[in-house]
């Protein structure tokens, strides 16, 4: 075997490793958030449904950063790369958190 060979083989292994780590975090999302899909009470406990909100948000952080880190090669690129894309994300995460405070308590378009 030559060395691309290897490093090739290296890379494919890797790849499937964050495949399998990405299902795993997506099966772990979809596990915590189906009882509130299946029985939703009338009333939900707002501390259950803010605990259940921020661990949706940060296995999906997770996941989103293992895919722009690994396959769209962010990783291995210069800072300034890496710089312009972490600010507007981090951006967009402080905005949908702002908007999930204000809108907390709204019901629904008549509410």
């Amino acid at each position: 075997m030559t060395t691309t060979e290897v490093a090739h083989d290296a890379s494919t292994r890797r790849y499937w490793m964050i495949g399998g780590i990405l299902a795993v975090i997506t099966i772990v999302e979809v596990i915590v958030s189906l009882p509130g899909i299946i029985y939703s009470p009338a009333q939900p406990d707002p501390t259950a449904q803010l605990i259940l909100v921020l661990l949706l948000l940060a296995l999906s952080v997770a996941k989103g950063s293992m895919v722009v880190m690994f396959f769209m090669h962010l990783r291995g690129d210069a800072r300034v790369f890496q710089l312009l894309f972490i600010a507007p994300f981090l951006l967009a995460v402080s905005m949908i958190l702002v908007f999930l405070t204000l809108f907390s308590g709204h019901v629904g378009i008549a509410g």
